[in-house]
């Protein structure tokens, strides 16, 4: 059985509420005694100066994806059609998060019509910048509403960049140089997607980063 912990050290000199804390906690799956199987192992993204948009960092899906050619719009506001699957409902299911270059965020297959057309959740015409296309569809998910976790560090060495950390819309917080997180992540999804900002540096931005958990649904 895989064994991972995890340790917080916190210690304060504040005259007012001194704080001496160390707490230490084995990382099990939900509601077993068996470790949790799946990390990312620790990833990098390095945030130039110029790069200030909202930048996905941790999607929900794990790995595993399909890019689906030639696509062209239905005839439907949200039908998307296709030639180069044999068959989609073999492959393509509801619920799938739907990636890839200009692509908004958390869309997904929303419904799969036949062996050649599918829906999206999003209209189809603001998913694909065009009439044709193609599209990315992650089939291979965190396990939702689990014991996952996440990992993220600003590894930066300028004190006044920071980054902001958001989940889907919600922001959670700032991280400044040398700050780190360390918090449980539902990745129900689509709607649990970790993105990141750096809107205001003035040097290279580093991020560090990991999941561990329960593995793929």
């Amino acid at each position: 059985m895989p064994t991972t912990t995890a340790t917080i050290t916190l210690n304060s000199d504040i005259d007012a509420s001194p704080l001496n804390i160390s707490d230490t906690t084995t990382l099990y799956n939900a509601g077993l005694d068996t470790g949790v199987e799946h990390t990312t192992g620790m990833q990098r993204k390095v945030f130039n100066v110029e790069d200030i948009a909202k930048i996905q960092l941790i999607p929900t899906i794990i790995g595993g994806t399909f890019t689906v050619k030639e696509v062209n719009l239905g005839s439907g506001d949200a039908t998307v059609t296709h030639g180069d699957v044999d068959s989609v409902s073999d492959l393509i299911k509801v619920g799938q998060p739907v990636i890839g270059t200009n692509v908004v965020a958390n869309v997904t297959v929303a419904s799969v019509t036949d062996d050649t057309h599918f829906e999206l959740s999003s209209t189809a015409s603001d998913v694909i910048a065009s009439d044709k296309g193609s599209l990315t569809l992650g089939y291979n998910v965190y396990t939702p509403n689990k014991a996952n976790k996440i990992y993220i560090r600003n590894s930066s060495v300028s004190d006044t960049d920071y980054i902001v950390v958001t989940i889907n819309a919600e922001d959670i917080g700032r991280l400044y140089a040398g700050d780190w997180m360390f918090m449980p992540w539902s990745a129900a999804n689509p709607l649990s997607n970790i993105f990141v900002t750096a809107a205001t540096q003035t040097s290279t931005v580093i991020v560090d980063y990991m999941v561990i958990g329960e593995g793929d649904s």
